[in-house]
């Protein structure tokens, strides 16, 4: 990746977290731009949209800007902005209240100016909001795809769908972005043939991206390609990308993991392109009925994920690193004592055959596909060389917190004291699934409080993350106290003290 001054200090970076999600929510259209670097822009259009641009982009002279900003189409405008962009670079006109054929008056004015591949999108679904996705109006298959998946849930909402689908047909839609590429001397050009529907909700700038690409006729998006939105977020993408990469080439056409396609880059910032995965959200189907149905699913699919995996313990070093950052970061928040019981346990599960952790095992990454076998979304957390255990203790944990609504009600703790007791109905859950899969991989039972601890462990680090987001710097040591995963941790360090 080329590098650049924002690459080093992204200006985004010195924003406080609410104004910085805010801004960059803003443009987050940049990801259906083509350039894969920060675009050079001309803005001849200042508005709602400049300050967040500036944030992402590089200024950009006469006739080198890879875009060009602009409000509904003049031919006056289109003249100028064709003259502003270099060859192969964008124009992207947008306006905000409804215009009679808006969009329809645009593509002919764009065409006609010269400029080719353009394409329509409407920000929704509310526009005094922002938005949820992006969608290209030109794609049926994208726009079948996003109602039938936002399914109206009264009369008024079905009325309400009527009248989009009319703005919609005579042009009355707002507000509307249509893009268009200058002409770079290569043949072809033509309108909608790569208009993915962008995703974007979310409610924190580390938040990613996610476009859905639909192929021809496809009523189902074929690939999903994720984008960090900032600088943060891109190791999370790379480590998605690799490890998605390396299984594979281990497990080629392996059920329950997302099919990697490529890594690419946009606006400046790392993607991966995936297998667009298709089923019901695990979340949706959880109920104190079902969870014992779905705790086998998803521990079937952990074993199958730990079998076989050659690799040495000894060359294992994630846990070491966590150690030192927890160490680091939340040492002074612990009790006397804890530390050293802390890396005991590490010592105690060492010499564990190595497996593939996802590190993020839980409800709402799951996706209930064909027969209702579980998919795991999100792997930028994966460490391939990982321990045994650990997602496991982490899908049944949150579980059931969503079950006893236990986030809402800010009782972890007490949600995950019923966990480990087996004469409660997710404690009985969690210990038969629990000792199938340590039978399965020959796992002493002995070692679990031990690979509980490590798993808390682990997941501190996105505790500090969040919290470091929050106050923009290193957080204070009463809110580290305070921390979720901590809570869970110290629990477990009291539980192997007695």
């Amino acid at each position: 990746m080329a590098e650049h001054p924002l690459d080093a200090r992204p200006l985004d970076s010195e924003l406080l977290e609410p104004q910085r999600n805010e801004q960059l929510r803003r443009v987050d259209w940049r990801f259906l731009l083509r350039s894969e670097e920060p675009p050079r822009v001309i803005d001849l259009a200042p508005g709602r949209d400049s300050e967040a641009l500036r944030l992402v982009s590089r200024p950009a002279g006469p006739g080198e800007a890879d875009l060009v900003l602009a409000g509904f189409p003049s031919r006056a405008l289109l003249r100028y902005a064709r003259g502003a962009a270099a060859p192969g670079g964008e124009v992207v006109c947008r306006w905000w209240a409804p215009r009679p054929a808006g969009p329809q008056r645009a593509k002919r004015r764009l065409r006609k100016a010269g400029l080719v591949d353009v394409r329509i999108y409407w920000p929704g679904p509310q526009p005094n909001r922002q938005p949820q996705f992006w969608l290209p109006l030109g794609v049926r298959a994208a726009v079948v795809y996003l109602l039938s998946k936002r399914p109206p849930r009264s009369s008024g909402e079905a009325g309400l769908r009527r009248l989009w689908r009319l703005a919609a047909r005579f042009g009355y839609l707002a507000p509307v972005y249509v893009f268009a590429r200058v002409p770079d001397g290569e043949d072809g050009g033509s309108d909608d043939g790569n208009s993915p529907m962008l995703l974007t909700g979310g409610h924190r700038s580390i938040n990613k991206v996610v476009a859905l690409e639909f192929g021809s006729g496809s009523p189902r998006p074929l690939t999903a390609t994720k984008f960090a939105r900032v600088a943060e977020a891109e190791a999370g993408v790379a480590r998605e990308a690799t490890v998605l990469g390396r299984l594979a080439e281990e497990r080629p056409g392996a059920e329950g993991i997302p099919a990697f396609r490529e890594r690419l880059q946009r606006g400046g910032r790392l993607g991966v392109a995936e297998g667009a995965i298709e089923g019901d959200p695990m979340l949706e189907r959880l109920t104190p009925k079902s969870f014992p149905e779905m705790a086998r699913r998803v521990t079937d699919l952990l074993i199958e994920l730990a079998a076989d995996r050659a690799g040495d313990p000894a060359q294992r070093t994630t846990i070491d690193e966590h150690l030192g950052f927890f160490e680091r970061h939340f040492g002074p928040a612990l009790e006397a004592g804890q530390l050293a019981a802390l890396r005991s346990a590490a010592r105690a599960v060492a010499e564990l055959p190595v497996v593939c952790e996802h590190r993020d095992c839980s409800p709402w990454n799951v996706v209930l596909g064909s027969r209702d076998r579980p998919v795991l979304l999100d792997w930028e957390s994966a460490e391939p060389d990982g321990l045994p255990g650990l997602d496991l203790v982490y899908f049944l944990a949150n579980a059931g917190f969503v079950l006893e609504k236990a986030f809402e009600e800010k009782a972890t703790l007490a949600s995950y004291r019923r966990l480990l007791d087996p004469s409660t109905p997710s404690g009985a859950v969690a210990a038969a699934e629990t000792a199938r899969y340590c039978e399965a991989l020959d796992l002493d039972p002995g070692l679990l409080s031990a690979l509980r601890t490590l798993c808390w462990t682990v997941h501190c680090r996105s505790d500090h993350e969040h919290l470091r987001l929050a106050a923009a710097g290193e957080p204070a040591l009463a809110d580290l106290r305070q921390a979720p995963f901590l809570e869970l941790l110290s629990e477990e360090l009291r539980r192997a003290a007695r």
